[in-house]
Formats: C-alpha cells, structure tokens, sequence
C-alpha cells in the first residue's frame, strides 16, 4: 500500500503543476491551437479527464470534458475541439474528475486485478501510468502556452 500512496501523491503533484499551466491563460486562447496539428490546452485538458473518468466509482463521470473526442489524438487531430467552457471551468472540471478517479483508486482492494476496459492492465499499472500520463500532458501544455507567446510560471 506504501506504492499506493506514493504514487496517488505523485499523481496529485501532476494535478497540481498543471493546474498552474492555466495561471493567466485567458479564455479566448484555451481552445486556441498554436498549429493545426497541435492540441489546445482545453483539448489537452479533455484528453486527462477523459482518461482519467474511467477510474471513478462505477467506471465513469459525468462531465463535460468526459467526451470521447478527446480519446486519442487521431479522434480529433483533423477536428478541433472547442467546448462552450472558461479556463475556470473547465480547470474545475479536471479537479473533479481527477477527485473522483482517486476515489475509484481508494476503493480498490486488490491493484493486480485488472482493469474493466482493458484485458491486460491491472489497477496498479493504471495508477502507474496515469502518473506519467498527467506530468506528460502538462508539459505539452507548457509548451502550447510557450508557443502561444505567453509568459508561465517557472517551469
């Protein structure tokens, strides 16, 4: 359980550095891709939640950002997506999904089960992964936001 726990805090430090990936980024550039073949911060935003929706109590979450457009980056690559939401909400959205994946997490008993979307990945290897898959993310929005010419915090 020691693992458990270090790896659900290292996956909220995730949570947490990308929360300041939205510091100053203003509503009009949430949707806006700095090039058509690079994903916005919102999409990035949708592609994390989404992911990370399955892990809730009963296998999902109701949320706006819970879109299967932001499965893969082939799903919507060629077709940007832009939801009718604020930097503020949907910064929400991605804290309340991410609160309810760890509630799923924290009701499980035994992390070498496996998954119920995937035959081959137990509850452990999703936490592992999903740890990797946030920090991964937040630094493709650093980098949108860079290539937006804005100014981030230190990072």
């Amino acid at each position: 359980m020691e693992k458990i726990n270090a790896l659900v805090a290292a996956w909220d430090e995730g949570h947490w550095e990308f929360t300041l990936v939205f510091e100053g980024l203003s509503d009009e550039d949430l949707w806006k891709r700095p090039h058509p073949k690079l994903l916005s911060v919102g999409e990035l935003a949708g592609h994390i939640a989404y992911h990370e929706a399955s892990m809730a109590p009963g296998g999902t979450f109701d949320s706006p950002l819970v879109d299967k457009r932001f499965n893969y980056y082939d799903d919507h690559a060629d077709h940007p997506v832009h939801l009718p939401m604020t930097v503020a909400q949907t910064l929400e959205e991605v804290k309340k999904v991410h609160e309810a994946a760890k509630a799923g997490i924290a009701s499980v008993q035994d992390f070498d089960q496996l998954v119920p979307w995937r035959s081959d990945w137990t509850w452990g290897a999703c936490l592992q992964y999903k740890v990797f898959h946030t920090a991964y993310h937040c630094g493709q929005a650093y980098s949108v936001r860079h290539l937006l010419g804005h100014t981030t915090t230190d990072n």
